[in-house]
């Protein structure tokens, strides 16, 4: 009976650091992708993983059984993706090596996601679970953590609900302080008081932007900007139109808080709400618009994600604004009526299926233009006479 060792690397570490293709069947393909990996992150617990499978592979031919070892990659997107991805490998690497059972290899709980996927093609003999070993002292564990933090997946998963929470705190600690000084009737006490929620408001940003590398992103895009100008791109007046519509709507929000202060606090949140949903909206068209005029001049074609964003846009607007009036009007505040609010949700809706008909069309194209280029005929190389 043929024995297939398989190893499993859910979020594709040897496609993003090693520029790998996988599936790795074979010994040498495997020793030579862990080899290339191990050299670009030599602490990747990946690394670990296909190793053991090696060891496992070598020790059960020395016992002269008939066994094939094989390393399948998912996606950097984990998820769905990613499991569509290792499904497609999987069937792949056992429709070419033809085992009879299977021994599974891993890093940790993330990649048995595939488990259930393998036990319903081939029968799986044993799973072995790969732990790497670290020195037990303070040095050793404030290392870790400062490694496990350098990943993206666990600071997005650690610093995010964390920082919104400190945000969520701080903003609304923060505003009833902001309405007393646009209303003038706030003295030191009041701006004193505020120094709480400003400090858990500013390291919650910060936890967030630090989870979602903002700062790498910022100097990425102003990088990004000083090209487009030097370039002539026909980008820039679009988007700081953008960044004007999105200052100007905080400016309504305040504005209007300080008009509707003798309103309830939620009839203020609904109203600044439907302020910023509106403002925002159209900072993100117009940027949207940018981004379809400057490919149309670069390139000569129409952007269809362009139409497909914009679209989904106002479709959620329509249907946000139409949730925000319903809420109005259950809670007894002024609001535009019953009809109105079933024309908001009659748009929002209409304007996302459409939205779906352009995606589908985009789509069917796409795939059109791709089987007209597989049908061309290769060109052939005639004897002279």
């Amino acid at each position: 009976m043929k024995v297939l060792i398989l190893s499993v690397d859910r979020d594709d570490d040897f496609g993003k650091k090693a520029g790998l293709n996988s599936p790795f069947i074979g010994r040498e393909e495997n020793a030579s992708a862990v080899m290339a990996l191990g050299l670009k992150d030599p602490e990747d617990s990946d690394v670990n993983t296909v190793m053991a499978a090696l060891g496992i592979y070598d020790e059960m031919l020395k016992k002269g059984e008939d066994v094939e070892i094989a390393t399948i990659c998912g996606d950097v997107k984990v998820g769905y993706q990613s499991d569509l991805v290792l499904t497609t490998q999987l069937e792949n690497v056992l429709e070419l090596v033809k085992p009879d059972r299977v021994i599974l290899v891993s890093d940790g709980a993330e990649d048995e996601f595939i488990y259930p996927m393998v036990f319903s093609r081939i029968k799986v003999d044993s799973v072995r679970r790969i732990w790497v070993k670290q020195a037990p002292t303070v040095e050793g564990t404030y290392y870790i953590l400062m490694k496990m933090l350098s990943d993206d997946k666990m600071r997005k998963r650690i610093f995010t609900p964390v920082g919104l929470v400190l945000a969520l705190l701080g903003f609304f600690n923060i505003v009833p302080q902001v309405v007393d000084l646009l209303q003038q009737n706030a003295d030191i006490e009041t701006i004193t008081g505020m120094a709480w929620g400003m400090i858990a408001l500013v390291l919650g940003l910060y936890l967030i932007f630090y989870a979602y590398k903002v700062a790498e992103w910022l100097k990425f895009s102003i990088h990004n900007t000083a090209e487009a100008i030097k370039n002539g791109s026909q980008m820039i007046p679009f988007a700081i139109l953008s960044i004007i519509l999105f200052i100007a709507g905080i400016f309504f929000a305040g504005d209007a808080l300080s008009r509707e202060s003798e309103a309830g606090p939620i009839a203020q949140a609904l109203r600044v709400s439907s302020i910023l949903l509106w403002m925002w909206v159209f900072s993100l068209l117009c940027y949207q618009i940018g981004r379809f005029v400057n490919h149309y001049l670069s390139f000569g074609k129409i952007y269809g994600t362009a139409l497909v964003v914009s679209t989904s846009l106002f479709a959620i607007t329509f249907i946000l604004q139409a949730s925000f009036d319903l809420a109005a009007l259950i809670l007894g505040i002024p609001n535009y009526g019953e009809f109105v609010i079933f024309l908001q949700l009659l748009v929002g809706f209409l304007l996302a299926g459409f939205s779906g008909l352009i995606n589908l069309n985009m789509r069917n194209y796409s795939q059109a233009e791709k089987d007209e280029v597989a049908k061309e005929p290769e060109p052939q190389d005639y004897p002279e006479a």
